[in-house]
């Protein structure tokens, strides 16, 4: 029950605070662990690494931002929490395999 309270804590952590600058020693402190013991409790509960679980939850705001919104893809990547277009870009690709345009030019919106 403690460890499931603490997985519960550091996604649902994630979730609201997913577009802002985020560091592991941050959520391993809500969760009341070090950054060394959270990352090894992180990756095998959920099978993912905190970076990637991050990655994939702001890719997933942006692809909603895509199809709800008229946001630029400039826009869209600095409110899903990333620093930079290019690192956007690349992991956009990475885990969509097309990029944030091809992406736009499939939804609802960029075809209209």
């Amino acid at each position: 029950a403690k460890h499931e309270d603490r997985i519960n804590r550091s996604i649902a952590y994630l979730y609201e605070h997913h577009d802002e600058e985020l560091r592991l020693a941050k959520v391993a402190a809500v969760s009341g662990m070090s950054p060394e013991s959270f990352s090894r409790f992180f990756k095998k509960a959920t099978g993912k690494t905190f970076i990637g679980f991050l990655n994939e939850l702001r890719i997933s705001s942006a692809c909603s931002l895509i199809h709800q919104s008229e946001l630029t893809i400039t826009e869209i990547c600095f409110t899903c929490g990333f620093s930079n277009l290019s690192n956007f870009n690349r992991r956009f690709r990475k885990i969509k395999n097309m990029t944030p345009v091809e992406y736009r030019k499939r939804s609802p919106i960029g075809s209209a």
